[in-house]
């Protein structure tokens, strides 16, 4: 397992020319991987962003931006086509860079019908088919394709691990798996530790977001339960702190309104090595 931080913390968008030394500021503050996110306004040549993990010795993971003109599932194929071509270009932008794993809420995003069983199913079954594809193009790619499971406030379609896996069972493609955040599974999940079972062998990727989207270990999250589905499952892969920074631009899509640590780098720091100690031993 490795442990990272993901750069709104800091800021946004995304900018190598200016992100350079926040790499090297996250590897020393004890970051094993920095996720960034591939927002449409990002800038970064991707030889001189890989060229920059090698020198940092980081891993790296990406966040990418469907929301309701992407979204996989609708009836409009258009927007469907818009969101596969986007993540078509995303991956081949981690594969250019050295990016290991791409992570996206590819449907329901920002959904508030209710939605009834039959078009539930026949959401996922669209989306399953243009997952298949994209599926495929991450392994010739050579990076992981994992999709986040959200909240009720966020998306109509995809707020649990049970339902996360029936979509990736649905998909039934070895390019695709799952990404579960504990600050939308505080408010979906009866208990984290089965949520994580459920998840299982598809589990590919973990967001560590505290209860309030502050430094991990200062709210209600239960990361004994945590800790014990990753115990379970063997769980090798990245555990990655999400927050924001107050003053970006994407506080207030997160309903973000105060500080919720001294600073970005106190978040990190000893966000980090509450997830040491909280999930590592």
């Amino acid at each position: 397992m490795k442990l990272g931080v993901n750069l709104w913390v800091w800021s946004s968008p995304f900018d190598l020319s200016r992100d350079r030394s926040l790499l090297t500021h996250v590897r020393m503050l004890g970051a094993e991987v920095v996720e960034v996110a591939l927002e449409d306004d990002a800038l970064f040549e991707a030889s001189a962003l890989r060229r920059a993990l090698d020198e940092e010795g980081l891993a790296c993971s990406a966040v990418g931006l469907f929301g309701p003109a992407r979204d996989l599932s609708v009836a409009d194929l258009a927007t469907r086509q818009r969101g596969v071509a986007y993540a078509r270009d995303c991956l081949d932008r981690c594969a250019e860079s050295g990016i290991a794993l791409f992570t996206g809420a590819v449907l329901g995003v920002g959904g508030r019908e209710v939605l009834t069983k039959t078009d539930r199913q026949q959401r996922y079954e669209r989306a399953a088919e243009h997952l298949r594809e994209l599926g495929a193009y991450a392994i010739e790619r050579n990076v992981r394709f994992v999709v986040e499971v959200l909240n009720r406030y966020e998306t109509n379609l995809l707020t649990t691990a049970a339902e996360a896996r029936d979509l990736i069972d649905l998909v039934a493609h070895p390019g695709v798996g799952i990404h579960l955040d504990t600050f939308h599974m505080g408010i979906e999940e009866a208990d984290m530790h089965a949520a994580i079972r459920q998840a299982g062998d598809r589990l590919w990727h973990v967001h560590a977001s505290e209860s309030h989207r502050g430094q991990p270990g200062t709210g209600l999250t239960r990361w004994d339960q945590v800790r014990a589905g990753l115990r379970e499952l063997n769980y090798d892969g990245w555990v990655v702190i999400e927050s924001f920074n107050p003053a970006g631009r994407i506080a207030p899509l997160a309903c973000l309104w105060r500080p919720l640590a001294p600073s970005p780098d106190t978040l990190a720091r000893d966000g980090l090595d509450f997830l040491k100690l909280a999930l590592g031993g």
